[in-house]
C-alpha cells in the first residue's frame, strides 16, 4: 500500500462530511491513529483496513484499487451527538482497547451482543456499589 489508501480514506471521510473522531468512533480505531494514516505516515493492519472499510460502507478494494469508484452510501449518527467527556475519550490514543472491544461487540450476532451488554452492565454496577462512599 501507498499515501493513495490514506488519500482513499479521507476523500471517503470527507465525502460524508465526517471528522475523524467520527471515522474513530465507527471503525473502533483511535483518531490520532486515523489520522497517521491518512498522512502516510503509517499502513494499516488488514484488520485496521477491514475496520475501516466496513465503517465507511465500502469494499476493501474501493480503497486499495484506484479504478474502483469512490461513491460512500448515506449513513447516520455523529459522534457530535455524544456527550463531550464520550469525544474526548475517543480523541485519546489510549481508548484505543476499548474501542476495538466496542467494534468487536458490535459485530456480534444480536442474541450474543445482548448478552455480553448485560454482563458488562452487571459488572460496572457491581464495581459502582462496592466502592466506598465519600464522606463528605
Amino acid at each position: 500500500m501507498d499515501e493513495r489508501f490514506g488519500d482513499r480514506i479521507r476523500r471517503l471521510r470527507l465525502a460524508r462530511r465526517w471528522s475523524q473522531q467520527e471515522l474513530s468512533l465507527r471503525s473502533g480505531i483511535s483518531t490520532p491513529h486515523i489520522s497517521s494514516i491518512e498522512r502516510g505516515k503509517r499502513y494499516p493492519s488488514l484488520d485496521y483496513a477491514l475496520r475501516m472499510a466496513a465503517a465507511l460502507g465500502v469494499p476493501l478494494t474501493a480503497l486499495c484499487d484506484e479504478s474502483v469508484a469512490l461513491k460512500p452510501p448515506k449513513m447516520r449518527s455523529s459522534p457530535d451527538e455524544l456527550p463531550v467527556y464520550l469525544q474526548n475519550f475517543i480523541l485519546n490514543e489510549a481508548a484505543t482497547p476499548y474501542l476495538q472491544a466496542a467494534h468487536k461487540i458490535s459485530t456480534l450476532p444480536e442474541p450474543d451482543r445482548e448478552f455480553l451488554t448485560m454482563l458488562i452492565d452487571l459488572v460496572a454496577q457491581r464495581r459502582h456499589n462496592s466502592q466506598p462512599t465519600p464522606i463528605g
